[in-house]
């Protein structure tokens, strides 16, 4: 009985874990047992070797190639029941994580299931992918991970993953011998976040022949150099071509002109990851005012010439107005405008559309530094909820977004001012929303954002924005009563003494703070060594 059980026990562990070195187990069995085990190697599905050079392969992208050797079950040898495999490397220029997906189909992310190697973690693993963010993005049960021969390196700037996976496997998407959907990623980092670039083709791996179907990489490499020409639409004004670097260049030269003051801005938008935004408002409502700038370009025609506004210090909003020949700018149908941000600095860059100065509900561009600017839909504060739009409403046209040798960060593209669905952009006064990070990876911007109003058809007209004023600066009125700061003792309701019972302060709807300051015998709270506070949120 003892026998037996380790047989089986041996017989499912090489089952379940191919990649194992299960040759030692015979060595624990009885000389019976071990002679069934090593006879049922031979009859077992085990796993073959790939050939050493693999010679099909798949252009995923112009920076990243996919080799691959397809092993029908001839080959293989596997019999009980048939089954081939494929043996694959994905070779990427960059450091990064990287991707291979089989898909249902090659537009959708959604029910695929995907090989991904994570570089720092050494590991190339199955995964499920149920959802778009990377929450939804899980290794595959235990008992799934089955491929052998699998690696990731890099070296040389270069990263390389490779593996062997069976074509056909229990409760996962079948790979046939002939034509299926792949769905490539690669991110920006070694740390699995969103994708840098992607890219959906279709292979017929035994033909190795393939179709592009769906991409998010920059066409031909644009923008992704700082000499890349940036044109408008077909349908667009043929006026100026415009480079990223020639816009460096007009920065410099027309900084000279008056700019805004530089406020210290707090308003209710973000593009990422958000924190507790309702929650700010207690601290937001200290000292509000009500302040009035103007745009540096006062008297240019912004369908001719580019306008510029500067958003904050440090970062400037570049846009113009394309009218086709012979549309009234009133109501204009094929009216698009070309936007660049200038940040000093890298980091992820956003300009929001929305229709009431608030995060949610609005629409943003959002790019960062190694990927492609894509439209998205604020849903909510939390970063899942910032989700990508549909992809035949990612209909930017020039779009790119680089660092320059000056270290700024430019962000360019065209986008049509009426689309369906979408929230219009009229050739007048708009509400927009900005953000930035303090670097490179989509992340909270903090107090990095504001919303403000803009008139297109009227350079240097007012824009009113919510300034959130510093109450520690001296030249700064503030009004008591619109503080909602709870004295440190007394409770803000009641009065009551908060060293001794716990005092409450609402932060906003559905957010309650409790506290209770702990005072030692004989200390003074004014001048308190050793004082603490309970806190409850």
């Amino acid at each position: 009985f003892i026998d037996l059980s380790l047989y089986y026990f041996c017989l499912e562990t090489k089952k379940h874990h191919s990649t194992m070195k299960t040759r030692s187990l015979p060595l624990l069995l009885s000389p019976l047992t071990a002679l069934l085990y090593i006879t049922s190697l031979t009859n077992a599905q085990t796993s073959p070797a790939c050939p050493s050079t693999l010679n099909n392969f798949v252009l995923l992208d112009e920076s990243t190639v996919f080799y691959y050797a397809l092993l029908p079950p001839t080959a293989t040898g596997s019999n009980d029941p048939p089954n081939g495999i494929l043996c694959g490397r994905v070779e990427h220029e960059g450091e990064g994580w990287i991707s291979l997906a089989v898909a249902q189909t090659a537009d959708e992310m959604v029910g695929g299931e995907a090989i991904i190697g994570l570089p720092d973690e050494n590991s190339v693993l199955k995964y499920e992918m149920t959802g778009k963010s990377t929450n939804f993005v899980t290794p595959m049960a235990e008992s799934m991970q089955t491929l052998w021969d699998e690696s990731i390196v890099q070296e040389d700037g270069k990263t390389i993953m490779t593996f062997a996976k069976w074509l056909v496997e229990e409760n996962e998407l079948e790979i046939a011998e002939g034509r299926n959907d792949f769905l490539f990623a690669s991110g920006s980092s070694n740390t699995l976040a969103y994708h840098a670039a992607r890219m959906g083709i279709s292979v017929d791996l035994m033909a190795g022949e393939w179709d592009v179907l769906t991409t998010t990489t920059s066409t031909e490499a644009a923008m992704m150099d700082e000499t890349t020409t940036l044109t408008t639409t077909e349908s667009a004004m043929t006026t100026d071509v415009t480079t990223i670097a020639a816009a460096t260049t007009d920065i410099a030269t027309t900084t000279e002109a008056p700019m805004m003051n530089d406020p210290t801005t707090e308003a209710t938008i973000a593009t990422s990851e958000a924190a507790s935004t309702e929650a700010a408002t207690t601290t937001d409502a200290i000292a509000t005012t009500l302040t009035t700038t103007t745009i540096a370009s006062e008297g240019l025609d912004c369908t001719v010439d580019f306008c510029e506004n500067e958003l904050t210090s440090g970062y400037l909003q570049r846009y113009k107005v394309n009218i086709p020949e012979g549309q009234d700018p009133e109501n204009c149908e094929g009216c698009s405008i070309l936007m660049e941000l200038i940040f000093e600095g890298e980091a992820w860059l956003s300009i929001g559309f929305s229709e009431d100065g608030n995060m949610i509900g609005s629409e943003a561009v959002i790019g960062v530094p190694g990927g492609t600017p894509q439209k998205y839909i604020m849903n909510g504060y939390a970063l899942n909820l910032v989700e990508l739009l549909p992809e035949e409403q990612q209909t930017l046209t020039d779009a790119g977004i680089t660092v320059n040798e000056d270290g700024q960060t430019v962000m360019a593209f065209t986008k049509l001012m009426s689309e369906p669905g979408e929230i219009e952009i009229v050739y007048g006064e708009n509400r927009f929303l900005w953000a930035h990070g303090n670097d490179a990876t989509l992340a909270h911007h903090g107090n990095n954002r504001a919303a403000f109003s803009l008139d297109l058809a009227a350079a240097g007209a007012a824009v009113a924005e919510e300034e959130v004023t510093d109450p520690t600066d001296p030249s700064v009125e503030v009004e008591e009563d619109s503080v909602n700061v709870p004295d440190a003792i007394q409770d803000p309701s009641g009065g009551q003494d908060c060293t001794v019972n716990f005092c409450d302060n609402e932060l906003t709807t559905g957010f309650l703070q409790k506290y209770r300051i702990n005072v030692p015998d004989g200390q003074d709270p004014e001048t308190c060594d050793g004082c603490t506070i309970d806190m409850e949120l």
